[in-house]
């Protein structure tokens, strides 16, 4: 309990530290007509405030240390430091956790990067006319669902198999994907593949892996379970690579 008062005083003593000095240096600006180029004046102001607030965070830690009972001041310093540091270490974490966590292109030294998926199928399962796209590649996360450009012109045979390329730029930063490959008017395979948050650019391909689950899609007739049509494999490389 110690610390939490410790804290209030420390942090109420830098929040008027910082008012004092942002309105002596307002008033000093007024006064001495500081010229506004480049933003001085906000910079001298913010500065100024934050000596303040240096300042009043020390007088509040004194002040508490002060109203403590005889022979406890440095008991109760130690406290209101305790208090702040820890107040600190959490608000560090915080930040730290959601810069982490945050969803945004994945880089590699300032390049974004694809992910490249390869599609094996059956080649008796392939049409021959794929026009409309007989087949659509989404990558979920959290909070996007981009969709991968199916490279039909490069589709390949390997024995009784068609190789189908995909590719999905930007790769997002992401704690987990889901890749969702839809088969309109049949069904839906859904893959989760084990791929680190930041995957290794010069990883070759990954072994293959077949959906999680496979479902019907709406509107097309249900038969049971279904069984997949569909293996993948993936690797990440950077633009221009």
């Amino acid at each position: 309990m110690r610390s939490l008062f410790g804290v209030i005083y420390v942090l109420g003593g830098a929040v008027a530290g910082f008012g004092v000095g942002l309105g002596a240096a307002l008033l000093f600006a007024k006064l001495t007509n500081v010229s506004s180029r480049d933003g001085a004046v906000g910079y001298l102001t913010i500065g100024v405030g934050l000596v303040g607030a240096l300042v009043g965070l020390a007088a509040g830690m004194a002040l508490y240390a002060r109203s403590a009972p005889s022979g406890q001041g440095a008991t109760y310093g130690w406290s209101a430091i305790l208090g702040v540091t820890t107040l600190v270490g959490v608000v560090v974490l915080g930040a730290w956790s959601w810069l982490y966590l945050m969803e945004k292109p994945l880089e590699y030294d300032g390049a974004m990067a694809t992910l490249e998926l390869e599609l094996r199928v059956d080649a008796a399962n392939v049409p021959a006319d794929t026009a409309p796209p007989w087949l659509q590649v989404e990558v979920h996360t959290s909070k996007t669902r981009p969709e991968g450009t199916v490279r039909w012109a490069a589709m390949r045979t390997e024995g009784p198999h068609r190789i189908i390329p995909v590719m999905q730029n930007p790769l997002m930063r992401a704690t987990g994907r889901v890749i969702v490959v839809q088969l309109p008017g049949r069904q839906t395979e859904v893959f989760t593949p084990p791929m680190p948050r930041i995957p290794d650019s010069r990883a070759d391909w990954s072994a293959w892996f077949r959906p999680e689950r496979v479902e019907s899609a709406a509107g097309a007739e249900s038969s049971g379970s279904r069984s997949s049509m569909i293996e993948l494999r993936y690797r990440v490389r950077r633009y221009g690579e």
